[in-house]
């Protein structure tokens, strides 16, 4: 990353090319005889081996909000500062720790309001894309800083107030992505950063630097604040002296990351309550098919429950298991919720493990009826919920539907739980479309491959997931260390951020569009002691290819002052 502009959003770019060359014509003669009968040519040309390439391009959408009156125009509810009693209300900028809450049915007018900035924005409004725009994120993709510039020809970036006024450093350059200079208690931002590898897949890391932290001076009310510390003329400007530091700015500022998965620039926290699940297998004979795969329809259902199973429990939920058809038309918890072993990884793995696939009848709705009985096992504050997996249609035993909304209260206005339905082989979307609950928000999904569509429940039951939580100051600390935090590119298993080991973290696959959000705020309960006080960062992405690495970083030594890292 650059290092000429303080607080500029600077993306690297990383471009890993093989040393290959290009091999001559090879070619070989027979028969070469003034005399000869037969001859012959064989000849290879042009032979060539050309280096592949990895290249990030990137592109965003950011927002602010100071609680202006703007903010609130063409809303049917009143934006609230205080936790409502009741309603389908979002909490901003982190539901773990609101600031604000917008009625659900008002959040997309909410976010257009508080859009300041895009890339790409051809009709310079503050939002991504536009009617009719074709946009080729490799083609067109930013790569930056020299995308930054609003006014440049043919420039994608939004043109407005707060993108052409560039830093005190450098007063006629763009300005950076984060450029606030009036940050009051209450303030909060975001921006969702989409990233897109071309041409091969690669390791990604977010990563930042500090730039620089400042008192800038003490105002008469900073001076007189007790929790004001430090001198006058403080600078910072290595990382590492951060917590040896006393710019109040820096550890009040907090911030929150996490991956954005449907690029909306909100934090989906979930439900909210802890969830308490049944994981409800289908154990009939059917599940022994293969599909043409290899692996059996039981090994898939398998696999993928394992890591729900785990991605929940470690959330701080609960799971039980049941099979329904084990025994020919009957139903089996063969663990419950209530057990020990519900907040056991290696337990409720163990359990799963141990579907069978020469089972009876499809009871599907005897699976339900067996699971909901269990289910009243769980805290009475939790969310309960089923998640049913089969390769069939209900065959024998009461009807998956009425099973359905006798245990959820569908039929009634006595909503009491969720039913999420996964089918393959001779399931059918209408087959699950019968047991599938809130009939208004419906989970059902038919999938070739269970694995994935199983495991991936866990984004939706728990919420979109966050790898940090802390001050800024703190946030810069992990993002300068090595190549950054590394981001996995399936979260369907389970992968710790900070683990040294990067085995368990996935490649991200080239040409998808790839979401991670970054939110900043500052509590209302911070006020004078921060008056004046200034930070300055790096934020941005580095890569690697994927073929022949192992995720652990290869060496990315740091480069001088006004150079781009490569």
């Amino acid at each position: 990353m650059t290092d000429d502009d303080p607080a500029a959003f600077e993306l690297s770019r990383r471009k890993t090319l093989a040393a290959l060359g290009t091999i001559g014509v090879a070619s070989a003669g027979a028969g070469l005889g003034t005399s000869a009968y037969f001859s012959d040519q064989e000849t290879f040309q042009n032979n060539q081996l050309t280096a592949g390439s990895l290249d990030l391009k990137v592109d965003w959408e950011e927002h602010y909000s100071d609680w202006s009156v703007d903010e609130s125009e063409g809303l049917e509810n009143d934006v609230l500062m205080s936790a409502p009693d009741e309603g389908d209300y979002v909490g901003l900028p982190d539901p773990q720790d609101p600031l604000i809450w917008v009625q659900a049915d008002d959040l997309d007018t909410f976010m257009s309001n508080t859009s300041i900035e895009a890339f790409p924005d051809p009709n310079d409004d503050g939002v991504q894309g536009g009617p009719e725009f074709e946009y080729d994120a490799c083609e067109d993709g930013a790569d930056t800083p020299e995308d930054l510039d609003p006014t440049a020809n043919g420039a994608l970036r939004t043109l407005n107030e707060d993108t052409v006024v560039g830093s005190l450093e450098n007063p006629d350059g763009p300005a950076p992505l984060i450029n606030l200079n009036d940050v009051k208690p209450g303030d909060f931002g975001e921006a969702t950063l989409s990233f897109h590898l071309c041409d091969n897949p690669g390791y990604v890391w977010l990563n930042g630097d500090l730039v620089e932290a400042a008192e800038n001076g003490n105002t008469e009310p900073e001076a007189d604040d007790p929790d004001e510390q430090g001198g006058t003329d403080e600078v910072i400007t290595n990382v590492d002296d951060i917590d040896q530091g006393n710019v109040e700015l820096l550890d009040k500022i907090q911030t929150t990351m996490w991956y954005d998965d449907d690029g909306d620039n909100v934090l989906d926290g979930g439900a909210g309550a802890a969830p308490c699940v049944q994981i409800v297998l289908d154990a009939s004979g059917s599940m022994d098919a293969t599909d043409g795969d290899g692996v059996t329809r039981n090994q898939e259902a398998i696999d993928g429950a394992q890591q729900l199973a785990a991605e929940i429990i470690n959330a701080g939920g609960q799971v039980g298991v049941t099979f329904f058809s084990t025994t020919g038309n009957d139903a089996t918890v063969v663990q419950s919720v209530g057990s020990g072993d519900a907040t056991d990884v290696i337990a409720t793995q163990s359990a799963i493990a141990n579907l069978p696939d020469d089972g009876g009848s499809t009871a599907i709705g005897q699976g339900i009826l067996t699971a909901d009985e269990d289910l009243a096992n769980c805290p009475e504050d939790s969310r309960t919920l089923q998640v049913v997996v089969t390769d069939g249609q209900n065959n024998t035993g009461p009807n998956p539907s009425t099973a359905a909304d006798n245990v959820t209260g569908d039929d009634t206005d006595d909503y009491t739980g969720e039913i999420f339905a996964i089918g393959t082989g001779g399931a059918s979307e209408s087959s699950l479309l019968q047991f599938a609950r809130p009939s208004d928000d419906v989970h059902a999904e038919f999938a070739d491959d269970l694995t994935a569509v199983i495991a991936n429940l866990s984004q939706v039951i728990l919420g979109e997931k966050v790898f940090f939580r802390g001050s800024l100051g703190e946030a810069l600390q992990v993002l300068a260390d090595g190549n950054g935090i590394p981001l996995d590119g399936n979260r369907a298993t389970a992968f710790d951020e900070f683990e040294d080991d990067p085995s368990d973290r996935d490649c991200y696959v080239d040409s998808v569009e790839h979401f991670v959000g970054f939110t900043w705020y500052l509590p209302v309960n911070h006020s004078n002691e921060i008056q004046g006080d200034s930070v300055a960062f790096d934020l941005g992405f580095y890569t690697e290819q994927c073929r022949h690495n192992d995720g652990g970083g290869m060496n990315n030594d740091a480069v001088a002052a006004n150079e781009t890292d490569a």
